[in-house]
Parts: C-alpha cells; sequence; structure tokens
C-alpha cells in the first residue's frame, strides 16, 4: 500500500476519522494510559463527539499501579470532566520487570501482599476486572453497542514511533484495524501525527497533559524518548530508572522495595540485564555459563531448550557449527547466533519476544492458581 499524500493537515483528518465514526452510531471507547498520545487522541473524540452531538465520550484505563508520578493526578482530572464517562479498572495482572531474573513478574495491587506495600493504591472510583489480557479491556460484555452497530477502541498508536508500527498500518489497510476474536476494532485517528503534532496540539488548544513529561524533559530526556509505561518492561526503561531517582526519590524509593532489581538497574544501567563475556570466552561459552551455569531453574530450562531445539534445526541445513555472532541466516527467525542465543535467553524472555521457538511463561508457571493470559501477554 503506497504512501498517499491527500493535501490535507493531521488536524482535520483525525477529526474527521471520529466524526464519521460518530456520526454512523457505532459506541466508541477511548483506550487511556496517561500519556500524551492517548490523551491527544481523546481531546479528538471530545472534539468529534461534541460536533456529532455524542458525549460524554467513554474512556477506559487500566490502572498499573506503579507509573511515574503525575501520571495518575493526570488520569484523575480527566475523569472528573463532564466531557467524559470514564471506567478506572484494574486486574491484578502481572508485569515484567526484567531487571530480576528470579521473579520476572510482579503483580499488579499484588492481593498477597498487605497494601501498604503497594507504592500507591487504586482510587474509590476504580473496580477491578477478571481479564488479564488487554485485549479484553473494550469488549461487547462490557460495552454493548447498539443492535446493528460496532464496538470500537481508539487507542493513540502513531506509526512515527516505529517501523513495526508502519507495517502494521499498511497491513490493515487504514486507520482502522481488522475486527479482533471479541469483534472489536481498534481505531488510529492520530496514526500519521508526528512528535510535533503532538506538542502544538497540546500547547496550541492549552490542552491538560501529564506532568512527568515536563520533569523528565527538564532532567534531560530526548523529546523522542519522552514515554509513559511501567518502568520494568524492558531494557530501555533503565535510562528513565536512572533520572526518575533524583526526579522523584520517595517515589523511587517505593519502587525499588516493591520491585528487586530496580535500584541496581538505575545504577549499573543495560549491564544489569545483558550478558558479558570474560576474557578469552567464546560466545557459546558466555551462553552456557550465563544462561544454563549460573541462571535461574527456569531461565536454565528455558535456555537448554532453545539451544538444543536451534543446533538442531541449524544442523539439517549447515555443516559448519552454529554461528558465534553474526546470526546464520537460513535459521529461522534472528537467534541464529550463540551471541543472539544469549541475549535472548539471558531473562528467560517470557514473552517470547527474542527466542520465538520458546513458550510464552503464564502466570500461572510462578504463581499458581493465578491463571492464564487469556490472550497475547503484554501491559
Amino acid at each position: 500500500m503506497p504512501r498517499l499524500k491527500t493535501g490535507e493537515n493531521v488536524w482535520d483528518a483525525a477529526i474527521g476519522r471520529m466524526v464519521e465514526l460518530y456520526e454512523q452510531g457505532h459506541r466508541i471507547v477511548v483506550s487511556f494510559s496517561g500519556g500524551k498520545d492517548s490523551g491527544v487522541a481523546l481531546e479528538i473524540c471530545i472534539i468529534a463527539a461534541s460536533i456529532t452531538n455524542r458525549l460524554p465520550v467513554e474512556v477506559i484505563m487500566r490502572d498499573e499501579e506503579i507509573m511515574f508520578p503525575g501520571t495518575f493526578e493526570y488520569a484523575e482530572r480527566i475523569a472528573k470532566r463532564p466531557e467524559v464517562s470514564f471506567h478506572w479498572i484494574y486486574a491484578c495482572q502481572p508485569i515484567l520487570n526484567v531487571f530480576n531474573r528470579e521473579e520476572p513478574f510482579w503483580w499488579v495491587f499484588d492481593p498477597l501482599l498487605d497494601p501498604e506495600q503497594w507504592v500507591r493504591q487504586p482510587p474509590a472510583r476504580a473496580y477491578k476486572i477478571p481479564d488479564m489480557s488487554i485485549s479484553r479491556m473494550t469488549i461487547p460484555e462490557r460495552f454493548p453497542p447498539a443492535p446493528g452497530k460496532k464496538l470500537y477502541a481508539v487507542i493513540g498508536l502513531r506509526v512515527a514511533e516505529s517501523r513495526a508500527r508502519m507495517y502494521g498500518l499498511f497491513s490493515s489497510g487504514g486507520h482502522i484495524t481488522k475486527e479482533n476474536e471479541y469483534g472489536v476494532a481498534n481505531v488510529r485517528p492520530i496514526y500519521d501525527w508526528s512528535d510535533g503534532d503532538i506538542w502544538k496540539a497540546l500547547s496550541d488548544n492549552k490542552w491538560d497533559y501529564n506532568s512527568a513529561y515536563d520533569v523528565m524533559y527538564r532532567l534531560g530526556v530526548p523529546r523522542k524518548n519522552l514515554r509513559i509505561a511501567p518502568p520494568t518492561m524492558n531494557a530501555s526503561g533503565v535510562e528513565h530508572l536512572a533520572m526518575a531517582e533524583r526526579a522523584f526519590p520517595k517515589w523511587f524509593e517505593k519502587v525499588c522495595k516493591r520491585l528487586p532489581g530496580t535500584r541496581t538497574a538505575a545504577h549499573y544501567g543495560k549491564r544489569v540485564v545483558q550478558p558479558y563475556r570474560q576474557v578469552g570466552e567464546t560466545w557459546e561459552q558466555c551462553f552456557k555459563r550465563t544462561c544454563i551455569d549460573t541462571a535461574p531453574q527456569w531461565i536454565k530450562d528455558r535456555a537448554i531448550y532453545a539451544s538444543t531445539r536451534i543446533v538442531s534445526t541449524h544442523s539439517v541445513h549447515s555443516t559448519y557449527p552454529l554461528p558465534e555472532v553474526t546470526p546464520c541466516y537460513m535459521c529461522q527467525g534472528n537467534a541464529g547466533s550463540w551471541k543472539k542465543l544469549a541475549e535472548g535467553c539471558y531473562n528467560g524472555d517470557p514473552f517470547h519476544q527474542k527466542v520465538w521457538l520458546l513458550p510464552e511463561v503464564e502466570p500461572e508457571f510462578f504463581r499458581p492458581g493465578t491463571g492464564k493470559w487469556g490472550g497475547k501477554p503484554t501491559w
């Protein structure tokens, strides 16, 4: 699908996309995260709903307990607006802590802990849902559409943030995705906005936004890296943790007590989540030392399984040993070398993002009785 220059500005295009859906009478729910993109998407929906006499705008947010200070304060302000019908939910679902190899999951508002041990508590307006998969936030059972109409979930996705998102847009053929297994399609009204467009809209319209962005920017976080998300989800959160220790010291201390490994990551950076070779060591030796010999049992088991499978499949199409550094281009996925195996298996890869053949790790594995994802595991 080639790019098409329409001559229309992104502001008018975004409002037009939502006006069309509101005029058609569909039920529209905005997925809100407390970040700038979902915030702008919400403001666009409020404008479109005003034009079509469809206020209030329905909004849903899943509380993740641990986000930078300013995030949930912003959500509280949004929830109090008369143009908004706000659904504040929480699921007590596990979230990744990539800085803790022994226990890679932590549970939001963990019911096994005293609430005083949580970093914060949900507001009185929040209600619990039984669904751990984020894809079940907006479902017909919770938001039934009118007869003959559809249910849409508005998200603040922008293709400028990653090539994968751009490919996803091309794959779906437009700003509306294909329906998921629950019959719900996502709408991406600001998919073609740049970072500059987001900040210009916030400034020109004097819209409210998350104050954590101001703190991050003042402490040197580049504009392109200003993101709001659970800080332990991936290794890229290390830089933000170091900043957060200076910006929010009391909050940071609570997080460190709640999530082991956080302080070490803030002080030592990505080194804590990556394997390093010793002097004279090959990547194969490094893999066996860091992912098998000294690794927690669950990581050891997955590393043995992954290496056995990959070495076996590699031998089918090559008489050479598995490469040390550059992945074999004939091997499926991107783990066709000892270096890639070591990097992929070091933290167990519970969501199988780096080693394609590893199964996803269900919450039930680490805490019996907590069930399964019931969908793609993601925050």
